[in-house]
Parts: C-alpha cells; sequence; structure tokens
C-alpha cells in the first residue's frame, strides 16, 4: 500500500470514529503515527482536514467533501483487495494440515493419501503441532486443517470425529502383563510409567489423569520423552511402561515389546479433524467432505 493511501484511509479512519484514539486503535498503529499521517496528507492537498476543539475534533467543510468526494476510492480499492485474497485463497494449490502425535500412526496419512489420490494437484503441507498449538494456528490461519484430541465443541470450528479409539499399555515382553488380556487400571499404581511431556502431551496428560483419577489411581510419571520413538526406546530398555492409543499396535516392530488394553470403557481418546468455520478455502472444504 502506498504512502499516500495509508494517508487517505487513516483520514477516512479518523472522519468516521471523531476520535484519534479509536481510529488508531482501529488501523493498528499508534496515535503519534496518525497525526502524522493527517499532516502530511492536509500538507500535499493544502487545507485543513479537522478542526480540534473542547476535547473533540470535527470535520471542516473542505474536510467533509473530500471525504464524500473520496469515499468511492478507498471503498474500491479495499473491495478490490478483498476480491484478490479471496480469488487467490480458492485458486490456491496447497493445503496445510497440523497433526499431533497419535494422528500420525494411522489417522491422518490415510486421509491425506485419500485426499492426494483425488485431489493430485493440490500440494498437502504438515506441521507437527500439539493440539492447543493447533487451535492458536487455525486462529491465526497459518494452518487450514487440524487434526487434534477431541471433542473440543467450539462453535468457530467446524469438527469431525475422525477416530476413537481405546487405550493400551506398551511393556517389555518381559513384564508381568504379558499374561494377561487386559490392564486393570489400579494396576498401574506402582509401575514406572514413561510419558510425552507436558508440552508434547498436555491434553492427552490431562485427560489420562482424569480417566486414571475415576479409578483412585495417581499416575507417577518416572520418565518423560518428546517422541514416540524416544519413548518406545525406554520402554523397551526396561525402564518403565507407557500407555497409548490402540493404533500403536500396528507400529510396534519391536519383539521386545508387547501391548495391552486397559480395563474399562472411559480409557479411550478421540481424534478430531477441525477447521475454522469461515474459512476461505475450497481445498478445505474438499479435505472435509472426504471425511463423512
Amino acid at each position: 500500500m502506498s504512502r499516500e493511501f495509508e494517508s487517505l484511509k487513516s483520514f477516512h479512519m479518523l472522519a468516521e470514529c471523531l476520535s484519534y484514539g479509536r481510529a488508531a486503535a482501529n488501523l493498528n498503529i499508534d496515535q503519534t503515527t496518525l497525526s502524522r499521517r493527517i499532516i502530511k496528507l492536509e500538507e500535499a492537498i493544502g487545507f485543513k482536514l479537522f478542526v480540534r476543539g473542547k476535547g473533540q475534533i470535527l470535520l471542516t467543510s473542505s474536510g467533509n467533501r473530500f471525504y464524500d468526494q473520496t469515499r468511492k476510492i478507498v471503498q474500491d480499492y479495499t473491495k478490490s483487495v478483498i476480491d484478490a485474497k479471496l480469488l487467490s485463497s480458492f485458486n490456491s494449490s496447497n493445503l496445510r494440515v497440523g497433526y499431533m502425535a497419535f494422528a500420525a500412526m494411522e489417522i491422518a496419512p490415510k486421509h491425506i493419501a485419500n485426499f492426494q489420490k483425488k485431489y493430485p494437484e493440490t500440494v498437502v503441507k504438515l506441521s507437527y503441532l500439539n493440539s492447543q498449538n493447533q487451535l492458536a494456528a487455525l486462529e491465526n490461519e497459518e494452518i487450514d486443517v487440524g487434526y487434534i484430541i477431541g471433542p473440543i465443541k467450539n462453535k468457530n470450528f467446524v469438527e469431525v470425529n475422525a477416530a476413537k479409539e481405546r487405550l493400551v499399555v506398551v511393556c517389555a515382553k518381559d513384564h508381568n502383563f504379558q499374561t494377561l488380556k487386559e490392564i486393570p487400571p489400579k494396576s498401574l499404581s506402582n509401575e514406572r510409567l514413561i510419558l510425552g511431556d507436558l508440552v508434547e502431551w498436555n491434553i492427552f496428560r490431562w485427560r489420562l489423569e482424569d480417566m486414571f483419577e475415576k479409578h483412585g489411581v495417581n499416575l507417577a510419571v518416572s520418565l518423560e520423552a518428546t517422541s514416540t520413538l524416544a519413548i518406545l526406546g525406554l520402554v523397551s530398555a526396561g525402564l518403565g511402561l507407557t500407555v497409548y492409543p490402540e493404533s500403536i499396535t500396528s507400529f510396534i516392530k519391536n519383539e521386545d515389546l508387547i501391548a495391552r488394553p486397559l480395563q474399562g470403557d472411559n480409557f479411550a481418546i478421540e481424534t478430531s479433524v477441525i477447521c475454522q468455520k469461515n474459512h476461505k478455502r475450497a481445498a478445505v472444504d474438499q479435505f472435509m467432505d472426504l471425511l463423512y
């Protein structure tokens, strides 16, 4: 945007607000910058736009006429920018997808493969983020679609339940749990747990603690790691056990590891696929439609 148009747009905002404070806030600039723009515009056109009274500002008669005559210029420019952005969004050939650790094992790859098969011209760009950071990234339009631990039931997002998985205990094959078909939650009371840290597993850790508290179990975490590979390596070395969604069983190739489901209907986790309700991306609609 040219400096001349910045000054003109600032003049229109001030003419509509008649308050330097409100106009500056709406323009996301400070009052000094706004005042400087108005002064430069007045110098360029050769007449005063505003008069200052007791605690207020008013348009001069010339300023009022100048506002009317330039209003269409500002409106047309703003509309052109909006239309161009919409066109760019709908013609954009990429889709930005956020995902968390548990969606990376089976859920997201299957959806993305299905989408790429139907829309091969769209480039999918992946971002690894925990659930909480994905919500922020969606709000800031840094990603288009997110795979998070759900449900969130937020009116600002479209949410599709992609999966509900039982939780399993993963431990070394020589652990005494190998003889059990299901693991009673209370049996974890005296076990050393290896979990993702609170930054990586934030929402899952909170949900996990709530699930076990209902059975009178307080989880004691002995080790924390930041990746699935690291966690499984520590478990394989006999340093403790971990709790994961059931899809992990398809990826336990290590013969030193076994997985057993936790006993109880409440030991499950849901994965939701979400996007902004008022998004402007055709690729997002295409992706979400394939989930139904």
